[in-house]
């Protein structure tokens, strides 16, 4: 297969393994055709096709579609997704395939790829998130009244309730989804094809029509910059990196809530394994593998920062390392995703326990103290005056312990659990779905 470059004599061995990517790109395999399909009608329009042309090209890519949508990359020569797609072009449209390269490089195809690929990954992320924060808020107001003790410093400290640490990752996945829904957009502005290898084309192509016919609102407003940045692949790494350490996180509290001291959790036995020793043992690997497989994500984008650490500006053969980068992310993240929302699914807790847990820790403490002050005593001195009789003789009581008595918005009140979690599945329930039907991220 004949490359997309003059090639004087074949590549070192050792050089041409690293050179292709062909089957790195075939994820990019549905949004490569719709570019095709983009770049030929704006071809068409600067009369550089034919009406003939351009229909010959439609069917060509009509008959790639049939044959390798959905399907594993074929055995081929071809260095890269791109340099395929043409020669598949050019035996199936002849002179046609032989014009589609005309005003752009692979320098500005493969940026736009990594683009409409990171829109339809964050449309469809946000829905997962969108699900797993639903399933956070009907068990915030399922557990709502089940009392137990919050931590800081893995210290018991302040009565709470379970909803209301179910809640805890509600809204932080509430947060994350509403930031990735305003980077999608920004990723929907500027469209980089067209930008040409560094500084656009002397041949007067409409870029606007590629834009459309993409789904972005304009074409980029600087070919230099198009080419040359990976921004979109940064924010996207960050985004699943924040995931993560949520992720982490929920894992962390599940296992410490499920020691042997504490058997808070009802552990769902279908997420949990034996030891081969030790018959006694039921361990939580679905939770140590969520917290453990999670570092991928902080590594993938530590890994692209330094990728594109101090990249002189036009591209550069380093930004071919981000693609499977990125690929591998977004699939470790729904995995992780789709484990998480199982295990919520069947995770429960033992009320019995829970409930003897509140006597350990002195947590009625700060209800004592701010009793005291709101009968007038100044805060330093109910401060001091409750750690003084808790220190000669702790007594926990059960008014000290009524998560009602929490007054403040965003509290651990139960009420206020079940009100806020009423709040934002509303919120879920008045927004118009998001995900794009365009084309697999799979």
């Amino acid at each position: 297969m004949p490359a997309m470059w003059r090639k004087e004599q074949s590549l070192h061995p050792t050089f041409e393994k690293l050179n292709r990517c062909l089957e790195q790109d075939w994820f990019l395999l549905a949004y490569e055709l719709k570019l095709q399909r983009a770049h030929a009608r704006a071809l068409q329009a600067a009369g550089i096709f034919s009406a003939e042309e351009l229909a010959a090209i439609e069917r060509a890519l009509a008959v790639v579609e049939e044959r390798y949508a959905g399907s594993p990359c074929p055995q081929s020569e071809a260095e890269d997704l791109h340099t395929w797609m043409e020669a598949a072009l050019t035996e199936l449209a002849g002179e046609a395939g032989r014009k589609i390269h005309t005003a752009r490089s692979r320098n500005d195809q493969v940026a736009t790829l990594l683009k409409m690929y990171l829109i339809d990954c964050g449309r469809h992320l946000g829905a997962v998130l969108s699900g797993l924060m639903k399933l956070l808020c009907e068990r915030a107001r399922e557990w709502s009244e089940l009392v137990f003790p919050l931590q800081t410093h893995t210290q018991f400290a302040a009565p709470g309730n379970v909803g209301f640490w179910a809640l805890r990752y509600a809204t932080a996945f509430d947060r994350v989804r509403h930031h990735l829904a305003f980077c999608v957009s920004q990723w929907q502005q500027y469209c980089p094809l067209g930008s040409g290898a560094v500084a656009g084309s002397s041949i007067p192509i409409d870029r606007r029509i590629q834009a459309t016919e993409m789904g972005f609102s304009a074409p980029s407003l600087n070919a230099l910059d198009s080419t040359s940045t990976r921004d979109e692949c940064l924010e996207f790494l960050a985004l699943a990196t924040q995931i993560g350490l949520h992720l982490q996180s929920l894992a962390a509290d599940v296992i410490a809530f499920s020691q042997s001291p504490l058997r808070w959790t009802v552990y769902p036995r279908d997420f949990a394994t034996g030891s081969s020793m030790m018959p006694n043992k039921s361990n939580p690997d679905a939770l140590e593998l969520l917290r453990g497989e999670a570092n991928v994500l902080a590594a993938a984008y530590q890994q692209a920062v330094l990728i594109l650490k101090g990249l002189p500006s036009g591209y550069s053969r380093d930004l071919q390392c981000i693609k499977p980068v990125v690929h591998s992310t977004a699939d470790k993240l729904a995995e992780l995703c789709s484990l998480a929302t199982a295990f919520l699914e069947r995770l429960n807790f033992d009320a019995e326990r829970l409930r003897a847990s509140l006597a350990l820790g002195n947590i009625g403490a700060t209800r004592r103290m701010e009793r005291l002050v709101l009968e007038g005593t100044p805060l330093r001195q109910a401060h001091f005056a409750v750690a003084s009789d808790d220190a000669a003789a702790p007594d926990p009581r059960a008014n000290d312990l009524d998560c009602a008595a929490y007054q403040t918005i965003g509290s651990a009140s139960p009420a206020e659990t079940r009100r806020i979690a009423g709040e934002l599945l509303a919120s879920l329930e008045s927004e118009t779905p998001t995900i794009s039907a365009s084309a697999s991220t799979d």
